[in-house]
């Protein structure tokens, strides 16, 4: 009787192996590295009726660091059209190479653009198959996108990896930055009861030098690009700025404070000590009283002591609290200006609507077509248990002795 042959056969293994090298023989759609262009960054500006798109190409053959700096590590590409998508292909007439999205760090929005909407150039950047949502945007203040793409900046050997890091490290650091994510964005554009925000920068001196090798080849810069905030939106409309403190006071209440300091007037003298936020949680309590709304913020703070400028030694209990109550007074001043700035604008960046949302969704469903008005007069409560943990390694100012030990 004949016998078919068992998958375990050598014949039968021969087969399978045959038919995969015939189906696995490459990939369908490749493409070679020298064919593309790998955009980092992507600036987009309003001009004449039209968009205008810059790029900040990477530059392969200028990567390494033994080459000499006679030419950019980068190069940048700018086309206008009446929508994103056309002044990408556009570039095409310039660069010998075809834009690869897949690797954008950073997008930057002038003030004009943000202000008219950014829904619709955003709109492109998430259709498009070949862009990873994961960048962050920036608004620019005072200068144009184009100019920012086209700035060199120094410590890193590409521009837009320098940009990228510093947002990324002063939003760890410092409290008034805060790195958003496109995906970020979007989601607080689809909800009611937040509004989104952005960090915005400007460029600090010469415009012109900067967009210049000169501006890394000596120690002090000729110019710089600087995170200063964050800028305000209602919707997808740009309506203003944050200052520095009031940018604090966005990061404390939707508690994207990881590390921060501050200074703060001493309880006895003119002059100030710092202190190292190390831990930073803010709740918000929405409550309904004579059927208005109202918020009360619970704030919980833990820092050191990181500086003291303050003519007493701190080994003595009552100068100690007294300077934790001045940190408490100070910080709730901060938060208490910032909300009052976002009142004036009408944004709810904090997501006060999303708490009554949660918490009282029938009172909500009354308010929600409103509700940046009613947030405009809503009263907002400010509660803080604020601790100094550690004063560092020495007692008193160094280099003075107190006179007098209360």
């Amino acid at each position: 009787m004949r016998r078919t042959p068992s998958l375990q056969s050598p014949l039968c293994l021969l087969i399978c192996m045959g038919v995969l090298i015939m189906l696995l023989t490459g990939c369908w759609n490749r493409r070679e590295l020298n064919e593309l262009a790998v955009v980092l960054v992507v600036g987009i500006d309003s001009a004449d009726g039209q968009y205008e798109v810059s790029v900040q190409v990477a530059e392969p053959s200028q990567m390494s660091r033994n080459r000499g700096s006679d030419r950019s590590s980068v190069s940048v590409f700018s086309q206008k059209a009446s929508t994103i998508f056309e002044a990408f292909r556009k570039i095409t007439t310039k660069s010998a190479r075809k834009m690869y999205l897949a690797h954008i760090r950073l997008v930057i929005f002038d003030e004009q653009t943000a202000r008219k909407g950014i829904k619709e150039p955003l709109d492109f950047l998430f259709r498009d198959h070949e862009v990873r949502p994961d960048f962050y945007m920036v608004v620019t203040k005072g200068t144009s996108a184009k100019d920012v793409v086209s700035f060199i900046t120094p410590t890193e050997m590409l521009p837009s990896i320098g940009l990228y890091k510093t947002l990324k490290v002063s939003e760890k650091v410092w409290a008034p930055t805060s790195a958003v994510k496109v995906t970020e964005m979007m989601k607080k554009l689809t909800k009611i009861g937040v509004e989104p925000v952005l960090t915005w920068g400007e460029i600090v001196g010469d415009v012109r030098k900067g967009k210049t090798l000169e501006n890394v080849k000596q120690p002090t810069r000729l110019s710089e690009f600087k995170y200063f905030g964050v800028s305000v939106f209602r919707g997808d409309q740009l309506v203003g700025w944050l200052n520095e403190s009031d940018s604090k006071a966005y990061n404390y209440i939707t508690n994207k404070v990881s590390s921060t300091v501050g200074s703060v007037k001493c309880p006895q003298s003119e002059s100030d000590f710092v202190v190292e936020v190390t831990r930073s949680k803010v709740k918000i309590v929405p409550s309904v009283h004579n059927k208005e709304p109202r918020i009360q913020l619970d704030a919980t703070i833990e820092a050191n002591l990181g500086e003291s400028g303050c003519p007493v030694g701190l080994n003595n209990e009552a100068i100690f609290l007294a300077m934790e109550e001045a940190a408490r007074e100070d910080l709730r001043k901060i938060l208490k200006d910032g909300v009052r700035e976002a009142q004036s604008m009408g944004s709810d960046i904090f997501g006060f609507g999303e708490a009554f949302h949660r918490k009282y969704p029938r009172q909500w469903s009354k308010w929600k077509a409103n509700w940046n008005q009613i947030f405009k007069k809503m009263p907002v409560e400010i509660m803080i248990d604020y601790k100094l943990r550690k004063n560092g390694k020495i007692i008193n100012t160094f280099g003075e002795n107190p006179t007098e030990k209360e």
